[in-house]
């Protein structure tokens, strides 16, 4: 297994798309978030601060999940895929070598983007702010709750590039499915409940709740989301639904 991990490593590591994808997933918020706060006055807490990073990470998300998707396709485009499962029999081994691996880059990426957004936000406003990442009086804050919802949210998205990956084993299509899910069928989904009275059904849309549990509230009450807790687990269940069907795939059809 570990040399599976390594060829893995070496196919993502020498992929200039990769390095350029994950350079943009990474700088895109930290600029952002320092030129907000440079510029702007309108950061003035730990919820306003937690608020902006989470919107931002959202460009992340959708650029880790083309990263994971390149990385599951790109062997089947250039039938390199065949040379992969000739050299080691049992499939699902380099499968999901190339699953712990996009993961743990993806991890990495993500708690730089925390890291380095909040540091340089908070840092930047100084003593004009107030910016608790744990607790205040007594109270603990939700930031670190949301940034680990920011995190359970990439590695679902890393999980559904890969599964769809699999799945379709077409780059433009994968993509384009992984794009178009949470930006336009499940607002087109919501508006047909919404149209229908079906609103105690908004919280099982699997997207609006991975992107929910990574901000600062939760607004259960409204019908709109589960608890953070039960949102993040309900998202990685679809997330791992997609990544099983897509290892399946794999495993039990031609190259």
């Amino acid at each position: 297994m570990i040399d599976s991990i390594r060829s893995e490593w070496i196919k993502v590591n020498t992929l200039t798309s990769t390095k350029v994808l994950v350079g943009i997933a990474v700088a895109f918020p930290i600029v952002i978030v320092v030129l907000t706060t440079v510029i702007g006055d309108g950061i003035r807490d730990s919820k306003d601060l937690t608020d902006l990073i989470s919107g931002l990470v959202l460009v992340t998300v959708l650029l880790i999940g083309v990263v994971a998707v390149m990385g599951a396709t790109g062997e089947y485009t250039y039938n390199t895929i065949r040379p992969t499962f000739a050299a080691q029999p049992s499939r699902l081994r380099p499968l999901l070598a190339k699953v712990i691996v996009h993961v743990a880059l993806m991890l990495v990426a993500g708690l730089v983007v925390l890291a380095v957004s909040w540091l340089a936000g908070s840092i930047i406003v100084g003593d004009d702010g107030y910016f608790p990442i744990r607790s205040a009086f007594g109270v603990t804050t939700p930031t670190l709750p949301a940034f680990a919802g920011i995190i359970v949210l990439i590695v679902g998205v890393t999980f559904i590039g890969i599964g769809l990956g699999l799945l379709v084993r077409n780059i433009a299509v994968a993509v384009a499915a992984l794009l178009l899910w949470p930006l336009l069928v499940e607002s087109l989904v919501r508006g047909l409940m919404a149209a229908t009275n079906q609103e105690e059904l908004y919280k099982f849309l699997p997207f609006a709740q991975g992107i929910g549990i990574g901000f600062w509230d939760i607004e259960t009450d409204s019908g709109d989301y589960m608890t953070r807790f039960n949102g993040g687990v309900y998202f990685l269940a679809w997330s791992i639904a997609v990544l099983a069907f897509g290892l399946w795939r794999s495993a039990a059809s031609d190259a």
